[in-house]
């Protein structure tokens, strides 16, 4: 009967939700050596942006191929990033204690310098992981693309922001909602994401399409 089927929406609806559980523990399992956690996040789009697209695999195995494959490409970025965003933690602290107050005012300027890089680092590496995910590149155009990809889809990017902030703000709202982090953390809005990137992927990939078919720019008949 179709009521039982794996194809009935509500199956396949509950066999998503399982599949983002077992993504995150992954992801999170991956990532606890704090260095890996780069080559975790760029395993866990290799598989989300495939589901995403409609190119689902074997999860655990594509996970841990992409871990292996990536590890390096994705730890030579984040540790810088993790650098970056350590000593970013650092100066809101300072800043928040008020500890630049002596200066006068530059309280207010150095929070919202503070903010803005790291909102902008935030989104370039989910554009960079993405990316070493998807294809088979060298760091320095990766890192290229995703400053590319982060200005030319600036509303995606703006709604990637929104997405990665979703968890922040229901911690932020109760401690009842740490269970979320264990069960959807990274997974669930690094779904949706996924959703976003791997619509400007498709994008892209079908204009090379057309380009290497008509090199004089013409479309296709």
């Amino acid at each position: 009967m179709y009521i039982f089927s794996m194809e009935n929406p509500f199956f396949r609806f509950v066999g998503r939700v399982v599949d983002l559980v077992w993504i995150n523990i992954l992801t999170l399992i991956c990532a606890i050596p704090i260095v890996t956690a780069g080559a975790s996040f760029t395993a866990m789009y290799r598989v989300l942006i495939r589901i995403a697209m409609g190119e689902e695999g074997v999860i655990t195995k594509e996970f841990f191929k992409e871990f292996k494959n990536n590890l390096i490409k994705a730890t030579v970025v984040w540790i810088p990033v993790l650098a970056i965003f350590t000593i970013l933690l650092s100066n809101a602290y300072l800043v928040r204690q008020g500890v630049l107050g002596r200066f006068g005012n530059l309280y207010v300027p150095v929070g919202i310098s503070i903010g803005v890089i790291a909102i902008f680092a935030l989104i370039f590496i989910q554009y960079y992981f993405a990316i070493i995910s998807r294809y088979n590149t060298g760091i320095k155009k990766a890192l290229k693309n995703a400053g590319l990809l982060l200005f030319a889809y600036f509303p995606k990017s703006i709604c990637i922001l929104i997405i990665g902030f979703f968890p922040i703000a229901l911690m932020m709202l109760s401690d009842y909602f740490a269970w979320f982090w264990f069960l959807y953390g990274f997974s669930f809005p690094g779904f949706f994401v996924s959703m976003i990137v791997g619509n400007i992927f498709a994008n892209i990939e079908e204009k090379d399409e057309k380009t290497e078919v008509n090199p004089d720019g013409q479309e296709a008949v």
